[in-house]
């Protein structure tokens, strides 16, 4: 498996006891479809090899997991730190108002309100209380907030995101700085 066919599950994050156990940290919304996986992919060398998976517990908010031919606590801190894989094809089906953040560039964005072409999206930038969804604009990057009371609808069929958009948030990026006409500025000296 190439690291484009896969997405990051999680990683492994330090020993679990001193028999090569392993402790597993899922960076998902929801655990369950993933709790009888049998394989994982790690990147070593810039190639994804596959781990068998002879168990998987659960441990507070991670797992901890047998890995097959780890049995020392040696060998489970040399896998940790390191990302976890699996294949697109082992992620969860969502619902039509759900995306994952990593299928959506090169999509087709619109207004949800006005469907108004906007641009491609670039990608997904999840640094803050909310994501961000990065479009081109006409080769303007605009910024979208996508906090979970927006509206989104997700059309995969069509490689289409039609969002919710604040009113003049896309003019902002387009002219910044920009002055209006119609206003005047005046300076008062004291």
């Amino acid at each position: 498996m190439n690291v484009k066919d896969g997405f990051i599950l999680g990683r492994f994050t330090k020993p679990f006891r001193y028999s090569g156990e392993v402790v597993l940290w899922m960076d998902v919304d929801d655990s369950t479809p993933y709790k009888g996986i049998e394989v994982v992919w790690v990147e070593e060398r810039k190639q994804l090899v596959p781990y068998m998976i002879s168990k998987l517990k659960p441990h507070k908010d991670r797992f901890v997991a047998v890995v097959e031919g780890v049995t020392t606590e040696e060998a489970a801190r040399a896998l940790c730190g390191k990302s976890v894989y699996l294949p697109n094809s082992e992620l969860p089906v969502l619902k039509s108002d759900k995306f994952y953040f990593h299928e959506i560039p090169g999509w087709r964005v619109e207004d949800l309100a006005t469907g108004e072409d906007i641009g491609i999206a670039k990608r997904v930038l999840d640094h803050g209380p909310y994501p961000l969804l990065e479009v081109d604009v006409n080769g303007t990057d605009v910024i979208l907030p996508l906090p979970v009371n927006f509206k989104i609808e997700v059309d995969r069929s069509a490689k289409l995101l039609k969002v919710e958009i604040p009113d003049g948030l896309i003019e902002v990026f387009q002219n910044p700085g920009k002055q209006d006409d119609n206003e005047d500025i005046i300076f008062e000296e004291e």
